[in-house]
C-alpha cells in the first residue's frame, strides 16, 4: 500500500507537495548521514579500543598486587636467612671462645676441659643444623627472586601494551570526532534544503523505526527491512510519484534509487 502524508498547514505546503523527487533523494541523504552519525555515537560509547585497554589494566593491575605480593614473600626469606646468619656468626664467635679457653693452657682441671669439649661439640652440631637450614631459605629464595623478577618482567610488559593500547584508544577517539564533525557538517548543509513539513516528518518516525526512517527502494525491494514490494504498490508509486510512499511492511519512507 502507498500512503501520502498530506495534511495542510496554513506556514507551508503539505507533504507530499514537498515530496518532490530532488527532495526525497535529499531525504534519503540526510537519512545516510544520520546513521552514520548514530554508528558513529554508538563506536563512541562502546569504543572496543577501550575494551581492550579496560582489560588490559585489570591484567596490570593483577600482576602488580602478585608482584607486590611476592616482593613482600622475598623480603620475608631475606630477613629469615639473616636471622639464620646472625646466628651461625654468634654460634663461631662462641667457638672461637671456647676453643680458645680449651687449648689456652689456662684451665688444666679435666672434667672443666671435657665440659668445654662438649659445649664445643653442641655448638658445632647446631652450628651445622642452622648451615642446613639456610641452605633450605638460599634454595627457596632463589625460586622467589626468580617469581619477583618474571612478574616484574610481566608488569613491564603489561605496562608497555597498556601505554600502546592508550594511544591507540585516543587515537580512535579523535577519528571519531573528525568524522563525527564532518558528517555533522554535511547534515547541516541538507537539512536547511528540505521542506519544514518532510523533515518534521523524518524525525517523527525516525526513533519509531530504529533510527531509520528512509529506506532507498532498489529492484522493488525495500533496504530497510528487505521485504519486496507487492506489484500493486509498485504499480502506484510509478504512476502517482513523487508522493511520499511507506513500505507495506516496515512503513519506513521509500525513496527510488
Amino acid at each position: 500500500m502507498i500512503i501520502s502524508a498530506g495534511t495542510h498547514r496554513a506556514s507551508g505546503p503539505t507533504t507530499s507537495e514537498s515530496a518532490t523527487s530532488d527532495s526525497l533523494k535529499q531525504l534519503l541523504d540526510l537519512q545516510r548521514v544520520d546513521s552514520a552519525i548514530d554508528r558513529l555515537m554508538q563506536r563512541k560509547a562502546d569504543l572496543p579500543e577501550q575494551r581492550i585497554l579496560d582489560d588490559l589494566g585489570v591484567q596490570l593491575e593483577d600482576a602488580k598486587v602478585a608482584h607486590a605480593e611476592k616482593k613482600a614473600e622475598l623480603d620475608e626469606i631475606a630477613r629469615e636467612q639473616s636471622r639464620f646468619e646472625g646466628e651461625v656468626q654468634m654460634i663461631d664467635d662462641k667457638i672461637k671462645h671456647e676453643s680458645n679457653r680449651l687449648y689456652g693452657g689456662d684451665i688444666t682441671s679435666p672434667k672443666e676441659l671435657a665440659s668445654i669439649q662438649a659445649e664445643l661439640d653442641a655448638l658445632r652440631r647446631r652450628k651445622n643444623h642452622l648451615e642446613d637450614q639456610d641452605l633450605e631459605v638460599m634454595e627457596r629464595r632463589e625460586a622467589v627472586e626468580a617469581g619477583v623478577s618474571s612478574l616484574a618482567e610481566q608488569v613491564a610488559e603489561l605496562e608497555r601494551r597498556v601505554l600502546e593500547a592508550t594511544e591507540a584508544r585516543d587515537k580512535a577517539a579523535v577519528e571519531i570526532e573528525t568524522e563525527l564533525a564532518e558528517k555533522t557538517s554535511t547534515r547541516a548543509a541538507i537539512v536547511p534544503e528540505l521542506s519544514q513539513e518532510l523533515l518534521e516528518t523524518y524525525e517523527e518516525l525516525r526513533p519509531k523505526k530504529g533510527g531509520v526512517a528512509v529506506a532507498a527502494l532498489e529492484g522493488g525491494v525495500c533496504r530497510g527491512c528487505g521485504v519486496s514490494l507487492s506489484p500493486v504498490a509498485l504499480d502506484v508509486m510509478k504512476r502517482e510519484s513523487p508522493e511520499l510512499a511507506r513500505c507495506e511492511n516496515c512503513r519506513r519512507i521509500l525513496v527510488r534509487v
